[in-house]
């Protein structure tokens, strides 16, 4: 039986989000259930793990890294954003 080789891609790409410069790490990955999520870093910290949420109708974080605290929701939306129209290209 044939499966689908998981392929992960890490991006590197800077945002600004309320006048401060940001360093974003992603890694894409897919799940069992062949979902592609993302393992994010912002400016060097512990992963944030990125996917879709259906009631949000976007991608977003659903689990905090650890030793961190809850991400800023502006920079959430940022980043989900960034990763949605490179998923969309």
């Amino acid at each position: 039986m044939k499966t689908k080789r998981n392929v992960s891609r890490t991006e590197t790409f800077e945002l600004m989000v309320d006048g401060t410069p940001m360093l974003i790490v992603a890694t894409s990955f897919q799940t069992y259930t062949l979902e592609t999520q993302y393992r994010v870093s912002v400016n060097g910290s512990p992963v944030y793990i990125f996917a879709w949420h259906p009631l949000l109708k976007r991608l977003t974080a659903i689990q905090r890294g650890s030793g961190t605290g809850l991400i800023p929701q502006k920079i959430d939306e940022a980043i989900g954003q960034h990763l949605y129209n490179r998923m969309a290209a």
